[in-house]
């Protein structure tokens, strides 16, 4: 449609241009118009030829505005040529990778027949395969169910055979249980043993010194202090023991030595195993530091055992060097002498007190924590008396770093209240 169109615009201004051409043409030659001095005739000749050229001008110049094709053939025919060129070489290469892929091609469906081939012969070879595969697995049921029926015979001897093994273990159990139990009562039967043969020994030195505490005197008071000494729970309970029996054998030894029977092979010292074996399950619980104290049980005179028990204390530390133990103020004496010495003494029984309610293990039998000497007492007392009148202070510092264990040493400093 659009080439009938442009033809017939062509057409149709040729034919308008011819009309033109033709008419100036005549006009020319009947008013005999000249052109660059020519003669009629000739210058109609040059307008009929001007009118062709206008003629194929416009048809070319129409053509050229309307088609792309046109302008390529009329002014791009080298570029076409190029690239027609370019594109016959890349077709070129294009054939000749063609034709490589047309040899793997080939090499590949020689593969594929291979494969095919060996893909029919792994078939057959299944086929038999999956029919001894049927025979094997008919035969395995087979088996299988006879091996239920072995299991299950295996299975009821089993459960016999565990519910007798059971009952072994529940037997050997028990037996375990009463040899323990009989290995426990024979070491207490021995330790019992032991400690009934050293109190019938007990028994007789007793009777024979029956007469020696008529006549003697108690060596050892009832809940008299023997020794004191520190122990650590951080080790274990062997080691522990092993201190427990080095502080009563230094105890026996110090007593021997007051007695005079050094070097002697003696024991005075005797503590029943249950006080033993608690003192050391009680160290070993606590975990820390303790207090051991052996106490004397009973008045012990010349000739006797001493029967000791072992009490733990908790060890804490109390004061530091320096530190105040009781301070107190009086009202100093108006007279000297003895009211002096008796205000010193009460003030040491209140040091006394509070150092006991702080946590200083007071002996059993004087229930005092520490003792200071004849000189410092009477050197205190002279302080006092150079305040005949008015308010003074007295206190209690402590000269050493100070635990349970004790003892109280103190300096005992006083001054003059305003």
């Amino acid at each position: 449609m659009y080439g009938i169109v442009l033809i017939a615009v062509l057409a149709v201004t040729g034919g308008a241009i011819a009309y033109i051409g033709d008419r100036l043409g005549t006009k020319v030659g009947k008013r005999k118009l000249t052109i660059f001095g020519l003669r009629p005739k000739h210058t109609s000749i040059l307008v009929t030829i001007i009118t062709g050229i206008l003629i194929v001008s416009s048809t070319l110049g129409v053509l050229s505005l309307v088609s792309r094709d046109v302008r390529t053939a009329l002014f791009g025919m080298e570029e076409l040529k190029a690239r027609l060129t370019a594109l016959s070489a890349d077709v070129a290469n294009k054939n000749q990778e063609l034709e490589a892929s047309r040899a793997e091609l080939e090499a590949k469906t020689r593969e594929y027949s291979g494969l095919t081939a060996k893909i029919k012969e792994t078939t057959a070879q299944l086929a038999a395969i999956t029919g001894e595969l049927a025979s094997v697995t008919a035969e395995r049921d087979r088996a299988a169910a006879s091996l239920a029926k072995v299991q299950a015979d295996y299975a009821a001897a089993k459960g016999d055979l565990t519910k007798a093994a059971q009952e072994i273990r529940e037997l050997e159990a028990t037996k375990k249980e009463l040899d323990t139990r009989i290995t426990s009562l024979n070491e207490a039967k021995t330790t019992l043993q032991h400690d009934v043969d050293r109190l019938n020994e007990l028994t007789g030195n007793l009777k024979e010194g029956l007469q020696m505490v008529r006549e003697g005197s108690i060596l050892f008071q009832n809940g008299e202090v023997l020794a004191t000494a520190m122990v650590s729970g951080n080790a274990d309970r062997a080691s522990i023991e092993n201190n427990l029996r080095g502080i009563m054998y230094n105890t026996d030894e110090m007593l021997k030595s007051r007695l005079g029977l050094s070097g002697k092979n003696v024991s005075l010292l005797w503590v029943a195993q249950k006080d033993f074996d608690h003192a050391v399950d009680t160290i070993v619980a606590d975990k820390q530091t303790v207090v051991v104290r052996i106490i004397s049980t009973g008045n012990t005179v010349y000739g006797e055992p001493i029967i000791a028990s072992i009490d733990t204390f908790p060890n804490r530390h109390l004061y530091d060097s320096g530190a105040v133990v009781y301070s107190q103020v009086f009202t100093a004496p108006e007279e000297e002498g003895k009211g002096t010495e008796e205000l010193v003494l009460h003030f040491l029984q209140q040091v006394n007190a509070a150092a006991t309610k702080q946590g200083i293990l007071a002996d059993p039998l004087q229930g005092t924590v520490g003792s200071i000497s004849g000189a410092q007492f009477y050197d205190t007392v002279n302080k006092v008396k150079k305040y005949s009148s008015g308010k003074i202070e007295m206190t209690a510092v402590a000269t050493t770093d100070i635990s349970s264990m004790g003892p109280l040493k103190i300096d005992i400093r006083v001054r003059a209240v305003n």
